[in-house]
């Protein structure tokens, strides 16, 4: 079974695991006077939004031409156009300055949080775990202390995008701004360092939060 097939059948089990209304006990097996509650899934009520969420993962990941398809295609091209038409015009600081007065309030939580705990690991859970734009860009995060690996996402659609003449960028000229200038400006308002890798031989990247840095930006 190829890896597309692997993935549909593994979400099609999800689905039916998801739904399926099953059986339980509050303490244990069938015994008289043990009150049977059924399972939730948790999606009781939104049934219909996960059914139309599933039908775009399958459509996408059918999608075989002219390349895989994944469920990040649409995110990581309209990246690569905004960063494309920044190139374009002389605006990557601009861009990144956006970037960061966009997601501002998100920047700002994510530093009481780190100030009230003194915890690096508050920071990579705020910047990345509980953030959609990084959980459904790097579909493979790795997660270690104060730090998160993945896979650079960039490199497949460039392929197809350069060959077309949608894009003149490289990979590693999307990572230096997209992941290195950006992170790196976020990072200055929350009041920390990082240390973020080039991307890998094996296409890894890693993020790690080193130390406060003495003035955050305000």
């Amino acid at each position: 079974m190829g890896n597309n097939a692997m993935k549909k059948y593994i979400l099609s089990i999800f689905i039916i695991l998801i739904l399926m209304p099953v059986g339980n006990t509050n303490a244990g097996g069938h015994k008289e006077g043990k009150k049977l509650t059924a399972a939730s899934s948790g999606f009781e009520g939104r049934e219909e939004m996960l059914g139309r969420a599933m039908s775009v993962v399958l459509k996408s990941l059918n999608e075989t031409k002219p390349y895989q398809h994944d469920i990040n295609d649409a995110l990581i091209k309209m990246i690569l156009t905004t960063i494309q038409f920044a190139k374009n015009n002389n605006m990557i600081d601009e861009l990144i300055e956006n970037e960061v007065q966009a997601t501002l309030p998100m920047l700002e939580r994510v530093r009481d949080n780190y100030l009230r705990s003194g915890e690096m690991e508050s920071v990579m859970i705020g910047m990345i775990d509980r953030t959609a734009c990084s959980y459904q860009l790097f579909l493979d995060i790795e997660k270690g202390d104060a730090q998160r690996s993945w896979t650079s996402p960039f490199g497949l659609i460039l392929e197809q995008t350069v060959r077309l003449g949608q894009h003149d960028l490289t990979e590693k000229e999307v990572h230096d701004i997209w992941i290195k200038k950006r992170f790196n400006a976020f990072a200055e308002v929350i009041g920390v360092e990082l240390e973020i890798s080039d991307i890998g031989e094996n296409g890894m990247v890693s993020v790690r939060a080193l130390k406060p840095v003495s003035l955050a930006k305000k």
